[in-house]
């Protein structure tokens, strides 16, 4: 068995080089198949990474990323508020103490969410304000750098760190008041126990959140300031960011069994995406397009190496007929099809894998401007992944989509009798 198939195979790389535009064809059309295919991942798995990064490190909402994990009180999520801060989490700084600890985290962001009006003196207009950590939420939007360097940001943060009682606000919100840097505010808000509270603040920088509708809204004070306005010990959530995401769910196990397992009833951990409702619907409909499109080219490629081969067949009618002729079998000429393809398509693979390195680097280095993400109004650069885990996937789907093709040879050679394959013209 191991002999014929030697012998078959032999027979079908000499074939290679006697039908060479033949073979010229099949390669270019598993070259092209290959890199299409690869280039199109590629750029799903870095708009899908990119979009990740997205939601944890800057969010879609103006409230600032989910970090790897959310800490809430499990009140905020089965009973409504009577008041603000009613499910807050209180001593939470001995909670951040437990939380660091665990030595897979990195960093940890309490957040106050509390809403009010801000004046001028001439106008106020309602916000929608976050108490932040100033110094953790740079780090946090500085990471995108790791993404792409376009995309880099947070330095607008610093302008908080030695601000106690500065105040950043949405671009639309400071223009609505006509404030400018260095300007004084006055912040208004609902305490704990029902009252009004108020408070002086110099604006210290103007940012665009990426969200226009946000920006409409927009406004951030460092944690005490926050705390100070609405009259409380209380945050939010604490918002936590691990040294890598590897292995996330087995991270967020550990940390509840041991710097949580005392508060694990009064405490709900939620990871990104769980937080993140716009990521997954992005993510199901981005995974349905690129299906389709690489459904396509697979059809694509195979109805195009199918063609090529018929019309092979249909030039080597003579050849097969001797060969039947001299006793050798159909199952056996058409394997010998088949091998051609299968040898055609690995190297097809291998000039596809550089031809798309090419390509991709080739964009990469381009920065081609994209337009924003639905909802935003910041932009970004294409960039495509030169190598991701579904390579080695679209590389075996090639490999059997282009050596199937061969079977249109078994098709055409049963419908011909000897005599009629050596009579072909």
């Amino acid at each position: 068995m191991l002999n014929k198939l030697y012998k078959l195979s032999y027979i079908a790389f000499r074939n290679l080089f006697r039908n060479k535009r033949r073979t010229l064809f099949t390669l270019l059309i598993a070259t092209t198949g290959f890199a299409a295919m690869s280039i199109a991942v590629g750029y799903y798995s870095y708009s899908m990474y990119g979009l990740q990064e997205l939601t944890i490190r800057s969010g879609f909402s103006g409230s600032g990323g989910t970090g790897h994990i959310q800490i809430r009180s499990t009140d905020f999520y089965e009973k409504p508020e009577a008041f603000a801060l009613q499910h807050g989490l209180d001593d939470h700084k001995s909670l951040i103490d437990d939380i660091l600890s665990f030595e897979n985290v990195d960093y940890v962001m309490p957040r106050l969410e509390f809403g009010g009006l801000i004046s001028n003196g001439d106008k106020s207009l309602p916000f929608i304000g976050f108490g932040i950590n100033p110094e953790f939420e740079l780090k946090l939007w500085q990471g995108f750098g790791t993404v792409n360097p376009s995309l880099k940001g947070g330095n607008e943060f610093s302008s908080l760190i030695n601000q106690k009682h500065g105040v950043i606000l949405g671009t639309k919100l400071a223009n609505l008041l006509n404030a400018t840097k260095g300007d004084t505010l006055m912040l208004y808000g609902t305490t704990v126990d029902g009252g009004v509270n108020a408070v002086d603040v110099e604006l210290v920088n103007v940012i665009a959140t990426g969200i226009s509708e946000a920006d409409k809204y927009y406004l951030l004070v460092n944690v005490p300031l926050a705390q100070q306005l609405i009259n409380t010990s209380k945050i939010s959530l604490l918002s936590i960011m691990f040294k890598d995401r590897i292995h996330l769910e087995t991270k967020i196990t550990t940390l509840k069994n041991e710097a949580l397992k005392n508060q694990a009833k009064v405490l709900a951990v939620k990871d990104w995406i769980e937080l993140g409702e716009y990521y997954a619907s992005v993510r199901d409909l981005f995974n349905i397009i690129f299906l389709f499109m690489g459904s396509i080219i697979i059809v694509i490629v195979m109805l195009s190496c199918w063609n090529i081969t018929n019309m092979t067949v249909l030039e080597r009618i003579k050849e097969i007929g001797t060969l039947r002729a001299i006793g050798i079998k159909t199952r056996y000429i058409t394997t010998i099809f088949l091998i051609e393809n299968f040898l055609i398509s690995i190297v097809g693979v291998i000039t596809g894998f550089f031809l798309q390195l090419a390509i991709s680097s080739i964009i990469n280095r381009l920065l081609i401007p994209m337009p924003p993400i639905p909802g935003m109004n910041k932009g970004y650069f294409l960039q495509v992944y030169t190598y991701t885990d579904q390579h080695p996937l679209i590389a075996l789907t090639v490999i059997i989509a282009l050596t199937l093709s061969g079977l249109s040879a078994f098709f055409t050679i049963r419908k011909l009798s000897i005599i009629e394959s050596l009579d072909h013209a």
